[in-house]
């Protein structure tokens, strides 16, 4: 294997924008879910938020209010009027929550099939062309559920317990399930993607320089956007 110093700066660029693009279709898929149930929805650099607006002051009215009641499980007025909004809720939370892992995994899964419906195109070359490499991006969006893992074990080092955000770990308490199965099962995926991809269709010769910008460009995509211009940019 070698190394091509040219190639490694536009990888390492394109890394660093596919993070970007990354997480704002992630994002967005959670927008789009939470729209299609007429709800009122916002998107940052990083997050994305929902309201039901139509509901929204009943309910707070309602906690606020009978915060005591709803606590001990006792009777109040619009008891079960509140309890029916909040099981709508629960519901489209979940399709909600899901949104965001389903664009990714989604889009990773088309840009795979297309690889592979394109793979004799990929045999006994040495450089890949524009398109073969813009597949191979698109296919990399299963690589986001593998560094949600590493994420989500590194803030343990950190902070010395695992932390509850994130959209698997929501998705795993939904269904009752350990909080490490959704994270890991798609995390595992995404290693084997990224393996697929690395051994079958990146030339032998550009392999080095592939793995080299992954993980400079991802490393450098993280903190330019989500910890540097994301902010500023989109607040």
């Amino acid at each position: 294997m070698s190394f091509d110093k040219r190639l490694f700066i536009w990888l390492t660029t394109s890394f660093i924008f596919a993070t970007v693009i990354g997480t704002l279709t992630h994002e967005g898929g959670h927008y789009i879910m939470a729209r299609s149930f007429g709800y009122e929805a916002h998107i940052n650099y990083m997050s994305s938020w929902w309201t039901d607006t139509k509901n929204s002051e009943f309910t707070d009215t309602i906690y606020s209010k009978y915060r005591a009641e709803l606590m001990a499980d006792k009777d109040f007025p619009e008891k079960e009027k509140y309890k029916e909004i909040c099981k709508v809720h629960g519901k489209n939370g979940f399709w909600i929550t899901l949104g965001g892992p389903l664009e990714t995994v989604l889009t990773g899964t088309i840009g795979l099939l297309f690889l592979f419906a394109f793979r004799k195109s990929f045999d006994n070359v040495t450089k890949l062309t524009f398109r073969q490499w813009f597949l191979i991006f698109v296919s990399l969006f299963w690589l986001r559920q593998t560094a949600n893992l590493f994420t989500w074990v590194g803030s343990y080092f950190v902070k010395g317990e695992f932390s509850q955000r994130g959209d698997e770990i929501h998705l795993a308490h939904h269904f009752n399930l350990p909080e490490w199965t959704i994270i890991t099962l798609t995390a595992i995926i995404g290693a084997i993607v990224l393996s697929i991809i690395i051994f079958k269709f990146v030339p032998t010769k550009q392999r080095l320089t592939f793995i080299a910008s992954g993980l400079v460009g991802g490393i450098a995509g993280y903190i330019l956007w989500l910890e540097l211009f994301g902010k500023v940019i989109m607040p």
